[in-house]
């Protein structure tokens, strides 16, 4: 029964996560442009055609594939088909995580519904938002983990599944690399045991293989490469993590860290003849990575739940067993030591054997008797089951009024999206090139295009050079003099749809040649100030873009015709 329960509770927390935390991602319009291209023309789009700024000659998008995916759900399904996915690969995470414990410690009790909740609260970090293409590598990484667990138990009839999941990873995000190299430290990890571990490798370069078959072909890994190695400086999951920040900050990487940390002090004291060095060098890789890059705290987290929740339990199990033992055998004993001096009075007769048997009498009483232990085991399992009974109503209940009252949509906020700017854009036809900053580029090109050209999005280094994203920081963070204002000379600007926030607002508010026609909570339009048009279409202060936001004019038969 508790089984069941747990299972239940499980669903219910990835609900009300998912119902929770479902604010679209900056980058989701420019995922669902991808999949309506697709749809539309039936080919992966290999140059960019949103934007009038300098772009790569070859657009290499590693996310294809979840485009493609995103945009069937939404056009089918909606907000409810996008949310069921997140929540689907939540759960996934979960399950994968869940089996590999089950598989490592059969002899444990693994319905830990707190433990596990608070797992699924820290994936958070990386599915805080509707849903974005990393969360695919998060499940197939997991899945990975436990695979490679059960290839170690011999079950080498599994093998073909890791080539056959890659084409599939390879296509749906650039992350394939994490599965790449949690092979490859398998195999160190299972050399340094000393077993077997030739098949690690096999699998390694078969599934680097697999990963050739994509629409860019040989011309995918040096992209890949470079992506990994190109600096993000104005990304802020990709800056290093300082653990000395605000506990709070990565919280759960944290949680996960001292979990890690604890686990393996015990490991090395208590098992060091048993260690896998698998385990071992997966672990302090990943955290290695996240102390380079915030986004691949991820990856530590998952590695430690998969590896070290077994061994945490076991360690403080026996601390619950062996503390009280200790402390009762030796209070009395301790008493007595302490008001003697340490000396004792031993009878006629008294030899070292009878010390020892008696030293280890208290011991053996303890073991065999539950009453000596404190421990009476009718009275353990009913505290366990009001534990249970009062855990699993409350995450029933909280869970059921989350269903019933928390609809799965996509939150696009009116204080988080320009929705109403770019309505004002729409309504009014301003068209031409419209210089918007990353995050808003996404949904300015999805709601946009082909009325208006976009300055730059999130795509980032995947679309645009270095050196244009260097000036795009200029602009933003207002560069050295007059050298912000490169980005509106260099290349013809007709629209500016900025955020309020930025500090270049207030300077754009002093330029003579440009003028605001727009303006709201979050989000202010500038146009030259030359265009003589006064009337102005406003929209509705109540407009909000929950019922249009998965339609896009995006027409690329018309284009191309």
């Amino acid at each position: 029964m508790k089984k069941y329960f747990f299972f239940l509770s499980i669903l219910l927390i990835i609900y009300f996560l998912t119902a929770a935390f479902n604010n679209a991602d900056w980058d989701l319009w420019a995922r669902l442009a991808v999949g309506k291209i697709f749809f539309t023309t039936g080919a992966v789009l290999k140059h960019d055609i949103f934007a009038y700024t300098p772009t790569k000659p070859m657009w290499i998008d590693h996310e294809w594939l979840s485009g493609v995916v995103f945009y069937w759900l939404a056009e089918k399904f909606g907000d409810t088909g996008l949310s069921l996915l997140k929540f689907f690969l939540l759960f996934s995470v979960f399950l994968a995580i869940f089996r590999l414990n089950q598989l490592k410690f059969p002899e444990q009790n693994h319905y830990r519904i707190i433990y596990y909740g608070f797992f699924l609260y820290a994936l958070m970090f990386g599915f805080a938002n509707t849903i974005r293409a990393q969360c695919f590598t998060y499940v197939f990484f997991a899945l990975w983990m436990y695979l490679l667990e059960k290839l170690r138990s011999g079950e080498n009839k599994i093998i073909w599944i890791f080539p056959a999941t890659m084409l599939l990873w390879a296509n749906l995000h650039g992350g394939f690399f994490a599965g790449l190299g949690l092979v490859l430290l398998y195999g160190i990890g299972e050399a340094l045991n000393k077993r077997r571990f030739a098949k690690y490798f096999v699998i390694f370069a078969i599934s680097t293989l697999v990963t050739l078959i994509n629409p860019y072909g040989f011309k995918y890994w040096p992209y890949m490469i470079s992506a990994i190695l190109v600096p993000r400086p104005f990304i802020t999951e990709w800056q290093p993590l300082n653990l000395f920040e605000p506990f709070n900050t990565a919280f759960g990487f944290k949680i996960f860290a001292i979990f890690a940390i604890i686990s393996l002090f015990y490991v090395f004291i208590k098992k060091f003849k048993d260690i896998n060095w698998a385990e071992i060098l997966l672990l302090a890789v990943t955290f290695w990575l996240s102390l380079q890059h915030i986004r691949h705290n991820m990856f530590f987290m998952i590695a430690t739940a998969g590896y070290m929740t077994g061994y945490l339990y076991e360690m403080f199990n026996n601390i619950i067993v062996v503390i009280p033992n200790l402390f009762r055998n030796l209070s009395i004993r301790g008493l007595w030591l302490k008001f003697t001096n340490g000396k004792t009075l031993k009878p006629l007769g008294y030899s070292h054997v009878t010390a020892f048997q008696e030293s280890k009498a208290p011991l053996a009483a303890s073991a065999h008797n539950p009453q000596v232990q404190g421990d009476n085991p009718k009275i353990n399992v009913m505290i366990g089951n009001i534990k249970d009974l009062i855990i699993y109503t409350l995450i029933i209940i909280m869970g059921t009024l989350t269903i019933w009252f928390v609809p799965l949509k996509v939150k696009v906020n009116n204080t988080r999206f320009p929705t109403r700017a770019v309505k004002f854009i729409e309504q009014n036809h301003l068209s031409g090139n419209l210089l918007v900053l990353f995050n808003w580029g996404s949904y300015a090109l999805w709601k946009l295009y082909p009325q208006c050209l976009i300055a730059v999005d999130g795509r980032y280094d995947g679309v645009y050079t270095e050196s244009f994203i260097n000036e795009v920081a200029r602009f933003h963070y207002l560069g050295k003099g007059l050298s912000w204002m490169d980005l509106i000379n260099k290349y013809h600007t007709d629209i500016i749809l900025i955020n309020t926030e930025y500090d270049v607002y207030k300077n754009l508010l002093m330029l003579n040649d440009w003028k605001i026609v727009y303006k709201d909570g979050i989000s202010a339009i500038f146009v030259p100030g030359a265009l003589k048009k006064t009337n102005w279409k406003i929209p509705d202060e109540k407009y909000n873009t929950d019922n249009d936001k998965f339609k896009s004019p995006i027409n690329l038969k018309r284009i191309l015709n």
